[in-house]
């Protein structure tokens, strides 16, 4: 991870390049504070190489003057059209070219509007993402490649910054980033260095001695609370399945939140088994709960006017002989019965038990993440998660957050004529109501354990949690999605935003 630093002064070593960004028809300068009296002699330079602010221009240019060995351009295009995900494309790109090119020292300077952001947040926005841009997982290589990895980036501060303000910005990027990269690394470890046994030791271990307390829930507890969704999931796996229970509560609440996070640790369908392509990646189930492990760990550290409780259904879905079987019928949480027609439709069952027990904690909102169904990925792909809500302004409360972090969300209809396709013989319900309408039925089934009188979201994550190759300036792997977002919410509701 490299460096963030504030560049007000000439470096006393000369810096590998100085990255310029500009839009369509505008001076790369503009806005611009840099150290000494470079400015001129970089004006020029920029200038010579005719720099236009084109889409994927990019020009290079050795640098004039002894603060750098290089300046580097790249255009972004018209200003309306400079998104979120434009900014972090480019952003990787960047981080990307100077590794080849090992660029050990470099400065970046961002001078651009970004058009799905609030003005006042760009700049937060913007550090918030260069931060994040060269992340890689290399947890598990025998030698990783340092040469190609940047040590600082030097931001160089816009008119109007002082040291403080900047500094205080990169303070928060390095926290962001942390959190992100902590739910990425959760999503690309594999089943057999993460399962619902060490997931729980670690969380336990993470939120020591901090103001969120931790309960691990195994198979005893699970019973006893009457979470059989949780437990028939697992049955399958040798190792037992576990909830964690994350609890904060400040002493004045101004609201109380509860976030589940589907986690499954490894999925592989159950009796009713997934074809085999591709069924490694299946490691990322678990990236709901990545998502909470991470927002909880801000609440950790910040303490927020609120309540809020994370809960963590962790399972393996497996098949073997003590496995879940299609036809078995279930008696959920809040007594509800459901009868299994897929036991690969397993997400749902350990989102309903832990949406019926967060009762207990009163909530006035709660938000699930879950990585829950390939229909949501056939319909938005890997642009935006699908979402679900029994509350016009939490939807768009969602949306709009969704939008200036880039953890984008869609609503979809949540109809009760969907309940429609879930209609058992012999049971309350299904679990799976076939081909037809799959994604808004898998909420209409979440819907019916949603406490009463509770503001609810669904986020179907299926799509955006995890790209098998780069995306959106995104690497290959666990994005992280849901992190941002889930920050944000908590910011606005507890009057920080």
């Amino acid at each position: 991870m490299a460096d963030l630093v504030q560049l007000w002064n000439a470096p006393d070593e000369p810096l590998d390049c100085l990255y310029l960004f500009t839009h369509d028809g505008a001076n790369p300068l503009n806005g611009v504070v840099l150290p000494g009296a470079s400015g001129k002699a970089i004006g020029r330079a920029v200038a010579e190489l005719g720099v236009r602010g084109l889409e994927g221009e990019a020009l290079v240019a050795a640098g004039p003057t002894r603060e750098f060995r290089r300046i580097a351009c790249f255009g972004v295009g018209k200003a309306e059209e400079f998104t979120v995900h434009t900014l972090r494309k480019l952003l990787r790109r960047v981080l990307e070219q100077a590794g080849r090119n090992r660029e050990y020292q470099i400065a970046v300077a961002i001078p651009v509007p970004v058009r799905d952001v609030a003005p006042e947040q760009v700049r937060t926005v913007t550090i918030g993402e260069l931060a994040l841009a060269d992340y890689r997982f290399d947890r598990f290589r025998s030698r990783p490649d340092e040469a190609t990895k940047v040590d600082a980036v030097h931001v160089v501060p816009l008119a109007g910054e002082d040291e403080k303000g900047l500094g205080a910005l990169i303070e928060r990027a390095r926290r962001l980033d942390a959190l992100v990269r902590l739910a990425r690394d959760l999503g690309n470890r594999p089943g057999n260095d993460l399962d619902p046994e060490s997931f729980a030791t670690e969380v336990s271990a993470m939120f020591a001695g901090s103001a969120v307390r931790v309960t691990v829930m195994g198979a005893k507890e699970l019973a006893k609370d009457g979470l059989r969704g949780v437990l028939a999931v697992g049955k399958g796996s040798a190792v037992e399945p576990r909830m964690v229970r994350l609890e904060y509560r400040a002493k004045k609440p101004r609201a109380a939140l509860v976030l589940v996070g589907k986690g499954v640790t490894f999925d592989a369908g159950g009796i009713s088994l997934k074809p085999a392509a591709e069924m490694g990646e299946m490691k990322h189930d678990m990236a709901g709960a990545a998502a909470v492990v991470a927002a909880m760990r801000q609440v950790a550290e910040t303490e927020p006017p609120l309540k809020v409780v994370g809960l963590l259904p962790l399972v393996e879905n497996l098949p073997s002989g003590s496995a879940l079987k299609p036809g078995d019928i279930l008696t959920m949480c809040n007594g509800t019965t459901v009868e299994v027609e897929n036991t690969d439709a397993e997400g749902r069952l350990l989102l309903a038990d832990a949406m019926a027990y967060a009762a207990r904690f009163h909530p006035d909102v709660l938000v699930d993440l879950a990585t829950l169904t390939g229909a949501c990925k056939i319909a938005l792909g890997s642009e935006l998660a699908g979402m679900f809500a029994n509350d016009d302004d939490l939807a768009r409360q969602l949306e709009r957050l969704g939008h200036s972090t880039g953890d984008r969300v869609w609503r979809l209809p949540l109809l009760p004529e969907y309940r429609n396709l879930l209609r058992s013989e012999w049971a309350d319900t299904k679990n799976s109501g076939g081909r037809w309408g799959s994604l808004p039925a898998s909420a209409a089934f979440l819907a019916r354990f949603v406490p009463e009188k509770v503001r609810w979201a669904h986020l179907d994550i299926a799509g955006v949690a995890y790209g098998s190759t780069s995306h959106n300036g995104l690497p290959p792997g666990a994005t992280g999605f849901g992190v941002r977002l889930l920050l944000a919410l908590l910011d606005e509701l507890g009057g920080r935003a």
